[in-house]
């Protein structure tokens, strides 16, 4: 006898963004161009036909004065069962983010991401507004650039940075996938 696991969709990123550019009486050629992006792309991000890099992610989210984490749900207890973990869409290439910790946290945002082979945070270094970064490769190596400065992590090392440092990550390998957890403490509110 199999039971069924149920299946969730990944959040709808676009669809919240759009609600926030509604909700502040803001334009799509507004966003766009305080975000230095084409009218056209943020439409296709806001009716999620497109993916955006994990800086033009964090870069929309200041124009619009939301916190990244805002964009994220998952299920409200403190256990996460793997059957349940929330799909995000944090940006980047080639990679599956998991929401860890549940929404009622506040002090950290754990997030697990299986990064395919050439999957990376985008080519562009960006920034978070959060106090701390911890990650941790539980599979594979990425490589974690911090100020154009390059670390390569292999499997069971783990690196903190001041996440409001431009920085990105990739992954190593061009043949073979890796995982990591991604830690983030936001600021005291």
């Amino acid at each position: 006898m199999t039971s069924e696991i149920p299946v969730r969709n990944s959040p709808r990123i676009g669809a919240m963004l759009r609600l926030r550019r509604r909700h502040l009486d803001m334009t799509l050629e507004q966003v766009a161009e305080a975000a230095a992006i084409t009218k056209g792309f943020l439409s296709e991000v806001e009716r999620d036909k497109a993916s955006p890099s994990v800086a033009l992610l964090v870069r929309l989210c200041d124009v619009l004065s939301l916190p990244v984490g805002s964009l994220f749900s998952t299920v409200g207890s403190a256990v996460v069962r793997k059957a349940e973990r929330v799909p995000i869409k944090f940006g980047g290439a080639r990679i599956d983010d998991f929401l860890l910790s549940p929404t009622s946290a506040v002090k950290a945002k754990v997030i697990f991401s299986d990064i395919a082979p050439g999957g990376s945070g985008g080519e562009a270094l960006y920034s978070l507004n959060c106090e701390e970064e911890f990650v941790f490769v539980l599979a594979g190596e990425i490589i974690v650039t911090v100020d154009e400065e390059e670390t390569r992590l292999a499997e069971g090392d783990a690196m903190t940075f001041d996440p409001r440092q431009p920085h990105t990550f990739r992954n190593a390998s061009a043949s073979l996938p890796a995982q990591a957890l991604f830690m983030l403490m936001p600021p005291p509110a």
